[in-house]
């Protein structure tokens, strides 16, 4: 199935025909509400969010004719930051630092962009991974600490320590290779 819906019935909506609505939810709803229900993990939050998203899409329908070249990407974004703000109010993310956003000069504003993207999606990557596996990864990465002294300071084994670590980049390479296929063939939905 394609990522972006026919053009057509995007002005459609634009528009204001109830039935393009139609057709524009039933194509996207199910991605949408599961790609929340990943993020978020919880099946009934996701289908609140999806639901105030599409009653957001219906609000806003005016602008896909005229401002929203791909209505996948702007459906993907709408989803992504509804349930990014869901974690945020619920403290199980905190917002990027500007430090970690602040980019070189030499830096385009496309690699920028993906940049950034890509740390979000990291950073969601790590809040759904098991306690212990991302108390462990945060650990390591994020505060500089070494395999040793994450099992010393958490009572575990050296092993247990580089077991967790193992699973947790399996988990961000596979979460980045098909991230990465989405935006580089277009994003989207």
């Amino acid at each position: 199935m394609a990522f972006d819906i026919d053009p057509k019935v995007i002005k459609r909506l634009s528009d204001g025909d109830q039935s393009a609505f139609r057709a524009v939810f039933e194509h996207y709803y199910p991605r949408v509400s599961e790609f929340v229900r990943r993020i978020v993990k919880s099946e009934s939050a996701a289908e609140d969010i999806t639901q105030d998203i599409f009653i957001k899409i219906w609000e806003r329908r005016e602008i896909f004719g005229v401002e929203v070249q791909s209505f996948g990407k702007y459906i993907y974004v709408m989803s992504r930051n509804a349930a990014i703000n869901a974690l945020r109010r619920t403290g199980r993310i905190t917002p990027l630092s500007n430090e970690s956003l602040s980019k070189s000069d030499s830096t385009s504003i496309e690699e920028s962009y993906y940049a950034q993207e890509k740390e979000l999606i990291i950073r969601l990557a790590v809040c759904q991974m098991p306690e212990q596996r991302r108390r462990i990864f945060e650990m390591s990465r994020y505060m500089g600490m070494d395999n040793q002294t994450i099992a010393t300071t958490l009572n575990l084994s050296k092993k247990t320590v580089e077991n967790h670590l193992t699973l947790a980049l399996k988990t961000l390479r596979s979460i980045l290779a098909v991230w990465a296929s989405l935006f580089i063939a277009g994003g989207g939905f």
